[in-house]
């Protein structure tokens, strides 16, 4: 049986010409679609009946916001499935509608019939996915009711067996963990055989003991508890303690409590579980976990990072790259044409793990590859736009296939002419501060990341310098990082921040930056990687600073 007959299909498009053809596409399929031409009229159908998918158009001329229309959807009916198509280049809008909507699919106009069927039939999967998911946890919540109303029984039954000395005793002398019995005043009135096999003394001897005598420190706070716990009847869960064997070896224990009525008087049950397998395995996840982190800092610095170039004569660098502790996508690279030309590559590729890392790293070898082979061509410094067109040229098809994405940034510093030039595919802007006007300009590139359409077209922006300007590069780990009330840090505090120390050094200016970040945030670690660089031009175009 083909389910897709069950799914329903909303397609919002203000044009007549473009709604004609969608139907005609679907006019064969035996999913139900239906079609509206703005958004009021897609919100009463979508009220009306139980649509499982829509696509709609990006860009919607005389109606309430589509950035609106989608995010209304996602909170009042989160089970439909978002589409989005358009023929916009508004990067802007695109990216918005991305973070707002959370679209399953962005699909460029106009539109391939094979292509924009296949995307359908992902999200009929995906949709289904969804639904056994929901259906799933209900199901799972209603196995939780079932096991909690056992439970309940199960306590009836304790309660019950409290009044059975001799089936406390059989059931116990059973057990692998330690367990004694208490009387009111702390003192041993019954051990089982794993008590006496783990600490050493015999039935006869636990008898003339309390049970702090077991315990390397009495003093100990968590004593302390347990031997209120065995006056007063309460339980007690998880308190770990330091226990002594017969023969003076240490052992951790982990102590919990309970009370039990035998012959009319109180007596409290204490378990003394042996930690010593617990605390060796949890030491070795530990040290397990300590080397995955020395080995992602490893392949980090020596597959994704570069240095900065310290010949550049008529500018000076200064950067930091601080790491979350995990493999993420951010990578850098850096190529000296000579001492007055250098480009500079930063990238973002979507994710986390080992994957994200093996992409920023395929991304860095290519690019370095293809300014090899443009510069065997001829001596000069390949055209920036050529380098960025053959390396999306070389990886569009494979990214696409990997479902995975880049924010590419490519700048050229051409000191001899002074001005730089720039490619920016999605990354965050660049500030630019003039010191000749004493004001920052952010710069915004308009194509899209790496792998998310198949064709784009790349032209540089290129921007005068003079000398004490500065240009400052950085991720979205720094403008996106929480500071203490939950607000982001953003891109204003960071300009604002960088036109006080103008008219310092790159270093100290890379120094203010980590400072501030620390005091905002009230921490030194992050839960995303983050990089900064910052050039600065000469004040004395000849000089040969050192960053």
């Amino acid at each position: 049986m083909d389910l897709t007959t069950d799914i329903n299909i909303l397609i919002v498009d203000d044009e007549a010409e473009s709604l004609s053809i969608l139907k005609r596409l679907f006019r064969k399929e035996l999913y139900a679609t239906y079609f509206a031409s703005g958004t009021e009229e897609a919100l009463r159908i979508v009220e009306k009946l139980n649509i499982n998918i829509i696509v709609t158009e990006l860009v919607l001329s005389g109606h309430n916001s589509t950035i609106s229309f989608i995010d209304t959807v996602k909170r009042l009916y989160p089970d439909i499935v978002r589409i989005v198509l358009s023929s916009t280049e508004d990067t802007g809008l695109i990216v918005e509608a991305v973070n707002t909507g959370q679209i399953f699919r962005f699909i460029p106009k106009p539109v391939v019939p094979p292509h924009f069927k296949h995307v359908i039939t992902e999200a009929i999967d995906y949709h289904r996915v969804l639904v056994e998911h929901k259906e799933m946890s209900l199901q799972a919540g209603k196995k939780n009711n079932y096991l909690t109303s056992i439970n309940d029984e199960l306590r009836e039954v304790t309660t019950r067996l409290r009044e059975s000395e001799t089936r406390f005793r059989s059931m116990n002398d059973a057990a692998f963990d330690p367990i004694f019995l208490l009387n009111d005043a702390g003192r041993i009135v019954y051990a089982n055989p794993a008590a006496e096999s783990i600490f050493g003394y015999s039935r006869q001897e636990f008898m003339s003991m309390s049970f702090s005598a077991i315990l390397l420190d009495a003093s100990h706070p968590g004593s302390a508890t347990v031997s209120s716990c065995a006056i007063i009847g309460v339980h007690s869960q998880g308190t770990s303690l330091e226990g002594i064997q017969k023969n003076g070896e240490k052992i951790n224990i982990e102590i919990s409590t309970g009370s039990v009525l035998l012959k009319s008087k109180p007596h409290t049950v204490l378990i003394a579980r042996d930690n010593t397998l617990r605390i060796s395995e949890e030491n070795a996840r530990l040290q397990l976990e300590k080397v995955q982190r020395t080995l992602e800092s490893q392949i980090e610095k020596r597959l994704l990072q570069s240095t900065l170039p310290d010949t550049l004569k008529g500018a000076s660098l200064g950067r930091f790259m601080l790491s979350s502790g995990h493999l993420n996508g951010d990578f850098m690279e850096v190529i000296m044409y000579d001492d007055r030309h250098a480009d500079i590559m930063l990238g973002d590729v979507m994710g986390h793990g080992v994957l994200s890392a093996l992409v920023g790293s395929g991304l860095k070898s290519l690019y370095l590859k293809t300014v090899a082979q443009k510069k065997h061509i001829s001596t000069e410094p390949p055209l920036l736009e050529d380098i960025v067109t053959e390396m999306h040229a070389q990886c569009i098809n494979d990214l696409i296939e990997l479902e995975i994405f880049a924010t590419l940034f490519f700048l050229r510093i051409d000191l001899q002419a002074m001005e730089f030039s720039m490619i920016d595919c999605g990354h965050t802007a660049t500030l630019h501060y003039q010191a000749a006007k004493g004001t920052s300009s952010r710069l915004k590139g308009q194509n899209l990341p790496v792998g998310m359409i198949e064709t784009q077209e790349f032209y540089p922006v290129k921007v005068a310098v003079a000398p004490d300007d500065l240009i400052v590069i950085y991720s979205d780990g720094i403008t996106e990082a929480r500071t203490q009330d939950g607000s982001l840090y953003g891109e204003e505090r960071l300009f604002e921040l960088v036109e006080k120390y103008h008219d310092t050094p790159a270093d100290r200016i890379i120094k203010e930056i980590r400072h501030n970040l620390a005091m905002v945030t009230g921490s030194e670690t992050y839960d995303d990687d983050m990089s900064c660089i910052v050039i600065r031009i000469d004040s004395q175009p000849d000089s040969l600073p050192l960053p």
